[in-house]
């Protein structure tokens, strides 16, 4: 079974599913990251609708501890808008981890990890579908390893799977390496953002060692035009990656949410890279990107 905020549901439920995104955001220091803020619940309900009416199903919340995680928001959000929504404990990169990350020892920082797991997020109960870990831009800090340590540990102990942050697409093989040495299934493994480094040698290398890996920097035509994703998409497919891949857009900005004002919203891979993908390869193909794949990935039963 697989926890969503409003309780189990069967992994054949997910149906269409972004693995990586970002619902409702509250960072602490609001007015340095207004942009990345996304905590008007109408705003979320809203651009969820747009996703819904164009086939989705569930969205993956990949908002983690001390980053302005909300379980009652996407409570609301998922109830108003009529999709699955999962969320997530864990940690961002180095820069995002919780004040109290240096002075707790390891066992704690996992028994703090294990109460959310087993009891749910505070006072919501929610219980996480994921656990997240981030490195940062082209380095692992001593933080970060000692993080993943304690994630890899956690994670296979509850047959969770884990999701990460690769700063730029960068230090992939790195998060595998100390994960899969931390005791981590890395068939339960999906590393973000590595199609911003549009490398496919590298990503490939990345699947050969049994993970998925998130492509979720479409439609945004300063990393890349989406040719360039939809030609790697196809080469992957084409040589036989394509079991490995899911599709997601991590809009975590106001200016991705057509609610807000921005574009290209969180029904564009549903819609406008739908229809480029079908110019390439198979709609057996895509729809594999967005239901059997993050399936796999979510469902350690």
């Amino acid at each position: 079974m697989i926890n969503t905020v409003l309780g189990e549901i069967d992994p054949q439920d997910l149906g269409t599913t972004y693995i990586h995104e970002h619902l409702y955001v509250s960072p602490d220091e609001l007015e340095r990251y207004y942009d990345y803020t996304l905590d008007v619940p109408s705003k979320s309900i809203e651009e969820a609708e747009l996703f819904k009416a164009a086939g989705g199903c569930t969205i993956v919340d990949m908002t983690p501890l001390a980053y302005g995680r909300n379980p009652e928001a996407l409570r609301l959000i998922s109830k108003q808008a009529g999709i699955n929504v999962l969320c997530v404990t864990g940690f961002h990169k180095d820069l995002w981890l919780p004040r109290w990350f240096d002075s707790l020892s390891d066992e704690e920082i996992a028994r703090e990890l294990t109460r959310e797991i087993e009891d749910g997020i505070g006072f919501s109960k929610v219980k996480p579908a994921a656990v997240k870990i981030g490195t940062s831009l082209g380095k692992v800090t001593e933080r970060e390893r000692r993080a993943i340590k304690i994630v890899a540990q956690v994670a296979s102990e509850h047959h969770l799977p884990v999701i990460t942050h690769c700063d730029k697409g960068t230090m992939g093989m790195e998060q595998l390496d100390l994960l899969e040495a931390g005791g981590m299934n890395l068939a339960h493994v999906c590393l973000s953002h590595t199609d911003l480094t549009l490398d496919p040698a590298y990503m490939k290398s990345l699947m050969k060692r049994g993970a998925f890996l998130s492509f979720d920097h479409v439609g945004r035509d300063f990393v890349g035009h989406d040719s360039v994703r939809v030609s790697l998409l196809k080469d992957f497919v084409c040589s036989g990656f394509g079991g490995q891949v899911c599709l997601a857009g991590d809009m975590g900005k106001k200016n991705y949410f057509k609610s807000y004002g921005g574009m290209p919203g969180l029904d564009y891979i549903l819609t406008g890279l739908k229809e480029q993908l079908l110019k390439e390869i198979e709609e057996h193909d895509y729809w594999r990107m967005l239901v059997e794949n993050p399936m796999h990935v979510l469902d350690w039963s």
